[in-house]
């Protein structure tokens, strides 16, 4: 193999690496259940709820999931823009305010843990240990990181009678709210409400 192919050879190896560390953490839908005796209609005006203090959080989760149920021809309604202080968005203030808004369904979401998320990426072969089955400028080991994660539960009520009618539960999303991780998150969730014939 000529210096030229190694060193392109080694160029991509190295481009491919700083792709697989900068990619964002692998979202997991790892609870959807449905209450099967909510025999609809689908919703179509939600009021958001993030059930966090956090600003930084609750503003842009509230507000991508109403861009992103409007862009569906689904009306919604932003906590943040009736509570600016969490402290007073009550479960009765809520369920006042929203009554006069014709809101048919509560979205809420509050995070119940946090912790490190493990990413192995790459291919791992400790099967051998002979220079001859060593692949040659081919894949390397697999790269770990770590990083940030916490899991956030979204769960959607009926507005009417105040039941749970949906729950599910998402794995390793980054607590630092980056735009891309927020949007990906709630694209899911919004997804799940749709196969669900809940929206």
């Amino acid at each position: 193999m000529s210096n030229t192919k190694i060193a392109l050879t080694r160029t991509l190896l190295f481009a491919a690496a700083l792709m697989i560390l900068s990619c964002a953490s692998p979202m997991r839908l790892t609870d959807n259940w449905r209450n099967s005796t909510y025999t609809g209609p689908a919703f179509k005006k939600f009021m958001v709820v993030a059930l966090t203090k956090h600003d930084d959080l609750r503003q842009p989760i509230e507000n991508e999931f109403a861009r992103q149920l409007r862009s569906r021809g689904v009306e919604a309604a932003t906590c943040h823009e009736y509570f600016p202080d969490p402290d007073k968005a009550t479960r009765e203030e809520l369920i006042r305010v929203s009554q006069g808004m014709g809101i048919e369904a509560y979205l809420i979401m509050r995070p119940l843990g946090a912790g490190t998320d493990v990413v192995t990426s790459g291919p791992s072969d400790t099967t051998s240990n002979s220079l001859m089955y060593v692949p040659w400028f081919g894949p390397g080991p697999p790269m770990t990181r770590q990083r940030e994660a916490v899991t956030i539960e979204s769960r959607l009520y009926d507005a009417k009678t105040t039941t749970i009618v949906w729950r599910s539960t998402v794995d390793a999303v980054s607590p630092t709210g980056s735009d891309d991780q927020i949007s990906r998150f709630v694209s899911l969730v919004v997804k799940t409400l749709r196969d669900k014939k809940l929206l």
